[in-house]
């Protein structure tokens, strides 16, 4: 029969098995531009927005698997995701607003509301049809990214469970 373990005794495990260190992120107020919230990383480089996209300065792809850094690729990758997601935004809704108030400066000044409304259902329709192609595309590059980092983030993750397990002890 085995002893019985009190409490402390595996909270003392499972600190063994859970050493990592906590990180957080935290997201921050919206662009007024893109309308969207940036991520903070609190593990990140040195930039606190994506707008700057940031590369190494070496290729990561020379090394092996064995020596390459996958979690600072994987944050650089993650930052380059935000800041390509962030432009996209911020460019399309920068047109939109352009062309939305110059439909809204083609009225009369004194134009009833019906008349606001119908302008602007028709633009709505026309600026849909016409970025159709162009948001087609950005959700693919946005879908292909995605499955990047999520390939990234499970190296990062296998990295780090083999990294634990060679210096496993038993005890």
């Amino acid at each position: 029969m085995l002893p019985r373990t009190s409490l402390a005794h595996i909270s003392v495990y499972k600190r063994l098995i859970h050493t990592s260190r906590p990180s957080f992120n935290f997201v921050g107020l919206p662009d007024p531009t893109s309308h969207l919230r940036p991520i903070i990383y609190t593990t990140a480089t040195s930039s606190s927005f994506p707008s700057e996209s940031k590369q190494h300065p070496y290729s990561l792809r020379e090394f092996s698997d064995d020596t390459v850094d996958h979690e600072l690729q994987w944050k650089l990758h993650r930052e380059q995701l935000d800041a390509f997601n962030h432009a996209y935004w911020a460019e399309s809704n920068t047109r939109f607003e352009a062309a939305k108030s110059s439909v809204l400066a083609a009225l009369p000044p004194n134009a009833p509301t019906e008349a606001h409304e119908h302008a602007l259902s028709d633009f709505y329709k026309k600026w849909v049809v016409q970025e159709w192609a162009r948001q087609d595309e950005y959700a693919a590059e946005l879908r292909k990214r995605t499955f990047e980092d999520l390939s990234l983030s499970a190296k990062v993750e296998f990295q780090r469970v083999k990294k634990r397990s060679a210096s496993w002890r038993f005890l």
